[in-house]
């Protein structure tokens, strides 16, 4: 992976992004490589997040973490979700985006942008 380098690839301090889920919606992130998002649930209810599928719609099959209970709850929020390059060569020069959305409210869709620096 190569020594780090200040702004970029890997990350020398990877952080935490949160993202709040509120009013059923999400609002889309830009992280670097190594980064991590905990989606904060604010709403009254309880939702699951998952990767979109062919169809555009959030597939149960590709879970993004465990179901986030309602505000309030000791699962309200997800465990850290980390974006690692898993190969043995730097991350590509252009971003990666990631397309997901809320389970029971298949049209609430957000996405996730990495990228080698932010």
């Amino acid at each position: 992976m190569g020594k780090p380098k200040k702004g970029g690839f890997p990350a020398v301090q990877p952080t935490v992004r949160y993202v709040d889920i509120r009013n059923n919606e999400i609002d889309n992130a830009t992280i670097a490589w190594g980064d991590s998002i905990v989606w904060m649930n604010k709403d009254s209810v309880t939702h699951a997040l998952a990767a979109l599928g062919g169809d555009g719609k959030p597939d149960p099959a590709k879970p993004w973490g465990p179901p986030m209970g309602p505000v309030g709850s000791a699962t309200a929020n997800s465990p850290a979700f980390q974006f690692p390059w898993n190969e043995s060569t730097p991350p590509p020069p252009t971003p990666t985006v990631y397309a997901y959305g809320l389970l029971d409210r298949p049209t609430s869709t957000a996405k996730v942008t990495v990228q080698i620096k932010v």
